[in-house]
C-alpha cells in the first residue's frame, strides 16, 4: 500500500529529530569541553612581565606567548555555558515533538516556529565559533617567544634615562620603581655587576646628582644582599661602596625570564581551537538538518493541510 502524505512526513521527522538528537549529545560534550578548556586558561596565573615591564616605564612589543588568547577566553567561555544551559532545553523540546506527533494546523505551525528559531541561534553560534576558531589561529600566528634582547636593550635605556637616585621612595617615580624591583625580585643591575664599573655609571644616579656622583656608592644600597624596603638605608659599605664580590645581587635577567614563563600549556590552545572548530562544524550540519525538516513541513502543508491552495498555485 502506497504511504501517505503523512506518513512519510512522520517518518522523515522522526529520522530527522533522531540525528538532531544524536547532534546535540555531541554538541553538548563539546560545549562541556570548550568551558573547561577556556577556563582552564583564563584562571592560570598571569604572566607578570608585562606588568613588571610597564612599572619600569620600560618600551616591550614582546608580549608573553599566549597572552593575547588567555584575555579572550573568557568571552569564549560565556558563550560556552550560554551554549551548555540552551541544549538541554532544545533536547526536551525535540522529545516532545517525538512523542507528541499532532499534525494539526497550530502545531505544525509550532514547529515550525520552533525549527526557525532554533536554526537561527544555530545560524548565529556557528558564526560566533569560527569567529572565535579563526581569532584563536590568528593570536596563536602572532605569538612569538619572549625577545630577551630587545627587552635587555630597552630595560639599560630606560636605567640609564632615569634612575636618579637609590631611595626607594624619594626619587622619581621610575627611580623609585627600579628600587623596589631590585629589592622585591632579588636582583642588581640588567647586566652583571663585576664590580664599581657597571651599568650604574651612566645614569643620572652617577653623572649629575646622587650618592654615586659623590663617590659614597658605586651600586645602589637595593641592590645589597638581604635588604628589604625597611633596612636597605644600612646597607654595608663593602657592598655599595666597595662592591666586593659576593656581597650583592645578580643581574635582573635572570628573574625577568622568570616572570615571563607561561603557564599555558600549547596543548590546552590546541584544545581550545579544535573545541571552536567542531562546534561551527556541527552547528552547520544542525543548520542542514532543520532545514531538511523545514522543507518536509512545508511539503506536508501544501499536500495534507491547504491542497485546495497547492491545486490553484
Amino acid at each position: 500500500m502506497e504511504k501517505t502524505t503523512k506518513e512519510l512526513c512522520r517518518n522523515l521527522e522522526i529520522r530527522l529529530f533522531h540525528t538532531l538528537l544524536a547532534l546535540k549529545g555531541i554538541l553538548m560534550v563539546a560545549a562541556i569541553v570548550l568551558v573547561s578548556s577556556s577556563e582552564d586558561i583564563s584562571t592560570v596565573k598571569p604572566c607578570e612581565l608585562e606588568e613588571v615591564l610597564v612599572s619600569l616605564r620600560v618600551n616591550n612589543t614582546s608580549t608573553c606567548k599566549y597572552n593575547v588568547i588567555k584575555n579572550k577566553t573568557a568571552c569564549i567561555r560565556n558563550w560556552g555555558i550560554s551554549l551548555s544551559v540552551l541544549i538541554p532545553i532544545t533536547f526536551l523540546l525535540i522529545l516532545n515533538y517525538i512523542w507528541i506527533p499532532n499534525y494539526n494546523k497550530i502545531c505544525i505551525r509550532v514547529r515550525i516556529a520552533g525549527i526557525i528559531v532554533a536554526g537561527g541561534l544555530a545560524v548565529m553560534y556557528a558564526v560566533i565559533m569560527i569567529y572565535f576558531y579563526k581569532k584563536v589561529l590568528d593570536y596563536e600566528e602572532i605569538q612569538t617567544d619572549t625577545n630577551y634582547a630587545q627587552i635587555k636593550s630597552s630595560m639599560i635605556a630606560r636605567l640609564k634615562e632615569s634612575y636618579s637616585s637609590d631611595n626607594v621612595t624619594s626619587g622619581g617615580a621610575i627611580s623609585n620603581s627600579w628600587n623596589r624591583f631590585f629589592i622585591e625580585y632579588d636582583c642588581c643591575a640588567i647586566n652583571q655587576v663585576q664590580g664599581t664599573i657597571n651599568d650604574f655609571d651612566s645614569t643620572p644616579w652617577c653623572t649629575t646628582s646622587g650618592s654615586c656622583q659623590a663617590t659614597a656608592s658605586q651600586i645602589p644600597k637595593t641592590c645589597c644582599n638581604g635588604v628589604s624596603e625597611d633596612d636597605y638605608g644600612s646597607a654595608l659599605s663593602n657592598c655599595h661602596s666597595s662592591v666586593n664580590p659576593g656581597t650583592y645581587k645578580s643581574n635582573c635577567m635572570i628573574p625577568i625570564k622568570t616572570l615571563s614563563v607561561v603557564h599555558i600549556e600549547e596543548w590546552q590552545v590546541s584544545l581550545l581551537r579544535i573545541t571552536l572548530l567542531t562546534i561551527g562544524t556541527l552547528e552547520i550540519a544542525e543548520i542542514i538538518i532543520e532545514g531538511m525538516m523545514l522543507s518536509a513541513y512545508i511539503y506536508f502543508i501544501r499536500k495534507e493541510i491547504w491542497p485546495e491552495r497547492n491545486s490553484i498555485l
